[in-house]
């Protein structure tokens, strides 16, 4: 008898051939298969403003924050596929489909992030505003809050990950850094430079319309709804230890020293 591990394969190998079929349909009668653009970031780094602000492209979809793991090409025909069926979109011209990743666990293997059809979007947020939200977070939504530790630990895990990452990838041209006080505090000219980075004629707004998976798959809190960029207010005071602020603090600055070969051309001189 086969194995359950076994079983699984077959059942993901069928699934994988399905939409690849389904997709090789589709371009035959002209729609082409869209890139999958993949927000890397970390909780609380603005990855849900960032997918609903791409969203104004008519040539970019998604549905949210998918908690899928991409373990082979055939997951990008399927991020695809199901965007368009979830969306109602099977014949629209699309250029990119979009998931947020925000966990070490769910990121794809690098060779995958290397792949012709993948480009990435790293967004990063500061530590102090950071750890203050995933507190929060947890503290408002989840029966079992984080303590200041424990949300460091993630923060400074996440960010190691991503620096390895960035460190993996062959070119420049693949990926963005998108810094979350810059999305906010200059988003005129961030989305600009991303328009020009994802080659699309067309911009991006900085109102937005919200949708059925808003508050849902991604930021549960309410300002996700509001359909526009709002500025955050202050960071809520938290009490972390000196061992703590030194952890978050030299993961954010090794962290952006790594990713800083992908800052956006026409932002390279703003500040970190």
């Amino acid at each position: 008898m086969q194995s359950n591990s076994a079983l699984r394969t077959l059942r993901d190998q069928g699934i994988g051939l399905t939409v690849s079929t389904v997709e090789a349909c589709l371009e035959a009668i002209g729609v082409h298969r869209p890139r999958a653009l993949l927000l890397l970031g970390h909780m609380r780094s603005g990855s849900t403003l960032l997918l609903h602000l791409l969203m104004t492209n008519p040539e970019v979809s998604a549905v949210g924050e998918r908690g899928a793991v991409y373990a082979s090409k055939a997951d990008f025909a399927r991020l695809a596929l199901v965007t368009r069926i979830l969306r109602g979109l099977p014949l629209r011209r699309l250029r990119y489909v979009v998931d947020q990743i925000n966990h070490s666990q769910l990121t794809p293997d690098t060779s995958l992030l290397q792949s012709s059809r993948v480009r990435v979007l790293f967004i990063l947020r500061r530590p102090e505003a950071s750890i203050a939200s995933i507190l929060e977070l947890y503290h408002t939504y989840y029966p079992e809050p984080w303590t200041p530790a424990r949300a460091v630990d993630y923060y400074a895990e996440r960010l190691e990950t991503l620096a390895k990452l960035g460190e993996s990838l062959p070119s420049p041209t693949v990926a963005a850094l998108i810094p979350y006080e810059l999305l906010t505090e200059s988003p005129v000219e961030m989305l600009e430079a991303l328009r020009v980075f994802l080659g699309l004629s067309r911009g991006f707004s900085q109102t937005y319309d919200t949708y059925s998976f808003t508050g849902k798959y991604g930021d549960p809190g309410p300002k996700i709804a509001l359909g526009r960029i709002d500025r955050p207010e202050r960071a809520t005071d938290i009490q972390l230890s000196a061992i703590d602020i030194k952890r978050a603090t030299e993961a954010y600055l090794k962290c952006h020293a790594t990713l800083a070969r992908f800052a956006l051309p026409s932002l390279k001189s703003a500040p970190a």
